[in-house]
């Protein structure tokens, strides 16, 4: 059975591996960020607007955000002549931080430029008002909120520590709260905020209403045209995961064009747990082997690291992205630049892009206490990770519930179910 299944998988690859040439594992450079003159028109706009205002450019997943954070950053830096020190890129997590700054690196900026608003905001409480940082009773994990709300009231009171920074840019809009839109305003010149509200996946997130207010922007919005990271094949199955039909309509309007190569999105219901990891980790192997970048996304980091363990028992090595500890140590390295499968949650996935994605364990026991539309957003931005294929599995009889969006995409031909 376990041969079958592999088979069929392996079917579709030779396909799509005598039309690319692509047959052999090899070194790999980092190569994810486009240079500027490869951008389309609608994304050169977004990198060359004046910074005379602020500015908020919203695009569906696959249309280029952050290549495009980090291309404006190195057009406002150079065209405006603003030192390093003057500005910050700020993204969502730890995680994206360290991607990130290979892209800076390779426009010959400095990498300390890119940082988390956390982290910033960590650094300006030190300095100026207390180097003990408050941190929780529960796990002694530095305690963000407090630093955030005090930071807020220091930027109130103390008008020389207002607008440091020429510009900031902040990826992941959509997810950073209220709080932090005020302290932006309060310390930085110019404002230019990317945000896709379809992969919403914080609970105290913003709204685009809110941000919009906050920073006085009317009109002053740029919304890119396109999605061009994702096949069609998995746009199509991300789609589904779109509670609004209206904005799915709309979503689907902006995906690229057919491919010629059909490599279909896969969904696997396994008898066990056990079998559920066999071929989670053969289907591993075999795109890695074809020189693959893979992403493997779970709901918890409890999960991570079972699931990690799993399949090193099976042969298969994989490098954890999660976030620090409450010690602020990385629990273990791993970098972007090689070609180890990697495997994270939802949440530290974001902004990230893969060649294939992996989704297992798609039970009702891993996504406890998420609501249907959260647990609808998660499942798409986790989806649009993936450049060319997403496997997705689940066991029988604890299925999430959302299977049965699964199985709707089966029944229209647009996902393969085994």
């Amino acid at each position: 059975m376990l041969g079958n299944m592999v088979d069929i998988m392996v079917g579709q690859r030779i396909s799509v591996m005598k039309k690319s040439g692509n047959s052999k594992k090899g070194v790999r450079k980092n190569t994810w960020l486009l240079p500027r003159l490869n951008l389309t028109p609608d994304q050169r706009k977004a990198v060359e607007m004046p910074p005379d205002k602020h500015l908020l450019v919203l695009g569906p997943a696959g249309s280029g955000k952050t290549q495009l954070l980090i291309h404006r950053a190195s057009y406002l830096a150079d065209t405006y002549e603003v030192s390093s020190d003057s500005y910050r890129l700020f993204v969502y997590n730890d995680i994206v931080r360290e991607h990130a700054r290979r892209g800076v690196k390779h426009l010959g900026l400095y990498e300390e430029t890119v940082t988390t608003v956390d982290h910033w905001c960590r650094l300006l409480y030190g300095k100026h008002i207390s180097k003990d940082l408050p941190r929780t009773y529960v796990n002694l994990r530095i305690d963000f909120p407090v630093i955030r709300s005090e930071v807020l009231h220091l930027l109130e009171r103390e008008k020389e520590l207002q607008n440091q920074l020429e510009f900031v840019l902040v990826d992941d809009g959509h997810d950073l709260g209220p709080e932090v839109y005020r302290i932006l305003k309060l310390v930085a010149r110019h404002i230019t905020v990317f945000a896709d509200f379809q992969q919403k996946i914080v609970e105290n997130g913003t709204s685009e209403s809110f941000i919009s207010k906050t920073l006085g922007l009317g009109e002053r919005k740029n919304t890119l045209s396109g999605a061009y990271r994702n096949t069609p094949y998995v746009a199509n199955l991300a789609s589904y995961f779109i509670v609004d039909e209206g904005l799915r309509q709309k979503y689907l309007g902006q995906i690229a064009t057919e491919p010629k190569v059909k490599e279909q999105p896969l969904c696997y219901i396994s008898p066990s747990v056990d079998k559920e990891m066999d071929l989670l980790a053969e289907t591993v192997k075999m795109r890695w082997s074809m020189n693959e970048r893979i992403g493997i996304i779970v709901c918890t980091n409890k999960l991570l690291h079972e699931l990690a363990e799993g399949l090193k028992e099976r042969g298969v090595e994989v490098e954890k992205a999660i976030e620090m500890d409450a010690q602020n140590v990385l629990h273990m390295p791993y970098d972007f630049g090689n070609d180890v499968p990697k495997i994270m949650t939802y949440h530290t996935a974001k902004s990230l892009t893969f060649d294939s994605i992996f989704m297992p364990r798609l039970t009702e026991n891993s996504f406890v206490g998420t609501q249907s539309e959260a647990r609808q957003r998660m499942l798409f931005t986790g989806i649009v990770r993936a450049r060319k294929w997403v496997y997705l599995s689940t066991v029988r009889g604890i299925e999430l519930k959302e299977i049965s969006i699964l199985k709707a995409a089966k029944t229209d031909g647009h996902l393969l179910m085994i």
